[in-house]
């Protein structure tokens, strides 16, 4: 009995201390879990975003955004233009909302920002000071940035097939080899104008992208190219040689023209006329006097067109433009001494004559510089119908030039007659002002001991 009563006293003291010990525990556990709700409770980041947005509207935000762009474009495409046509093509009126992202981690936590539905940017909090314990820490924003709003828009990729020394441009920037795909492939249909180049055409084809925004694909004079239809492929073609290109030049037959420092010979005459020289066979006699027209089709290049004269000088053509050039005799200064005032006192009679509604000795005047016989003459004479109902214009030159003054024998010149002027007419009803850049070739012959003009052409680059 005796036995009995002490190991019963043995189990109550167990008891009392197992229960004293849990009661110590509870209580610690209580005092820790309450810390760590109190702590839990100021170090969660969502008061810090709420209190972000509260005190930054939509606009100040887009505008943070702006300065921190977080997405890549290639380098014909601006990162800032296309962000601010994104945020112009959504609604950003509505309630700020925003998400945490799968990208955060301990040391940076990553939330997205929407407008409703519509993504704006991403805020970034980063630890503040000190832990207050339990791993955890207060939060503060450290920047805002861009949405990644490439994840989110359509894209293409443009695909160009071109020909290796042809520049192309892209957003107005040039496309470089780096965007090549593929290798040169060879051109068998090349003219013998660029078959001889050290560096001949060759198909290329580049390839760009992804590209988000507007696309604009245009040659080395800012001329558009037009896309292939969309295949539904992700792919933009475009085709820069299709349409190649067509080269027209106009020259006196005995000039020496060349293209890519290749020749122009007989065969490559389209036609020739005498010009302003036609009709004047009795003036010219038997002097090499005619003009050569030439068209070259199937050029993959722009190219570079070389006249020479027969005394070996090289010609600047009067009229040039990206497919045509017209050139003339570079003139003979002891020509243009002497010839010059023929030339001066026609054509100031004949833009006398066309500044004003007809009048008859303007008119008698012009027609007593013109050698009767020619076609100048009876265009010149049946125009009196045409300038009664003409309206006064009145010219103001800016530049008005006689050159390339040119013997072809004692009897007879050529020259042209290049002007640019502000043009104002005047008819019953308005006055429209108008500028006017032209040039002209002109031929004189001496007839009975006085220079009449034989011919008079307009020289355009068209």
């Amino acid at each position: 009995m005796h036995e009995s009563r002490s190991g019963g006293k043995g189990w109550l003291r167990f008891l009392l201390i197992w229960a004293l010990f849990l009661l110590i525990l509870g209580a610690v556990g209580c005092w820790t879990l309450y810390r760590y709700l109190g702590v839990y409770e100021v170090t969660r980041p969502d008061p810090t975003m709420d209190a972000f947005l509260q005190e930054t509207d939509t606009e100040a935000l887009i505008s943070l955004a702006e300065e921190n762009l977080s997405f890549h474009l290639t380098e014909f495409e601006d990162p800032l233009a296309l962000y601010r046509s994104y945020i112009a093509a959504i609604d950003t009126s509505r309630a700020l909302n925003y998400r945490q992202d799968a990208s955060s981690s301990a040391e940076e936590l990553v939330y997205t920002v929407r407008s409703g539905p519509n993504l704006l940017c991403t805020v970034i909090l980063k630890p503040d000071g000190d832990s207050p314990g339990f791993g955890r820490h207060h939060w503060v924003v450290s920047e805002v940035r861009s949405a990644q709003i490439t994840e989110i828009l359509p894209s293409v990729t443009v695909q160009i097939d071109s020909v290796a020394g042809q520049e192309i441009l892209l957003n107005q920037k040039p496309v470089t080899e780096r965007y090549l795909s593929g290798e040169p492939q060879a051109i068998p249909d090349l003219t013998k104008f660029e078959a001889s180049l050290d560096a001949a055409p060759a198909r290329l084809r580049y390839e760009i992208g992804p590209l988000y925004g507007d696309v604009l694909v245009s040659d080395a004079f800012g001329n558009s190219i037009v896309p292939e239809d969309d295949a539904g492929d992700g792919f933009v073609r475009y085709h820069t040689f299709v349409g190649l290109k067509s080269l027209s030049i106009r020259a006196p037959e005995d000039m020496e023209i060349t293209i890519n420092d290749v020749p122009l010979t007989s065969q490559d005459v389209t036609s020739s006329s005498y010009g302003v020289l036609e009709g004047l066979d009795l003036y010219t006699q038997n002097a090499a006097c005619r003009t050569n027209y030439y068209h070259i089709d199937g050029l993959y290049l722009t190219p570079v067109v070389v006249a020479h004269d027969a005394d070996g000088s090289e010609v600047t053509p009067i009229a040039a433009a990206e497919n045509s050039f017209t050139f003339f005799h570079k003139g003979e200064a002891e020509t243009e001494e002497l010839m010059k005032p023929t030339a001066e006192r026609f054509f100031n009679a004949y833009m006398d004559y066309s500044a004003h509604a007809f009048d008859m000795t303007r008119f008698i005047t012009l027609l007593n510089s013109i050698l009767p016989q020619s076609s100048l003459y009876q265009y010149v004479y049946n125009s009196q119908e045409a300038m009664y109902w003409a309206s006064g214009t009145a010219t103001e030159y800016h530049d008005l030039r006689y050159e390339n003054f040119h013997k072809i024998n004692d009897y007879c010149f050529v020259c042209t007659v290049i002007y640019s002027a502000d043009m104002t007419a005047t008819n019953w009803y308005e006055q429209y002002s108008y500028k006017l850049e032209n040039a002209y070739e002109l031929s004189f012959v001496s007839e009975g001991g006085r220079w009449l003009a034989g011919g008079m052409n307009v020289i355009t680059a068209a």
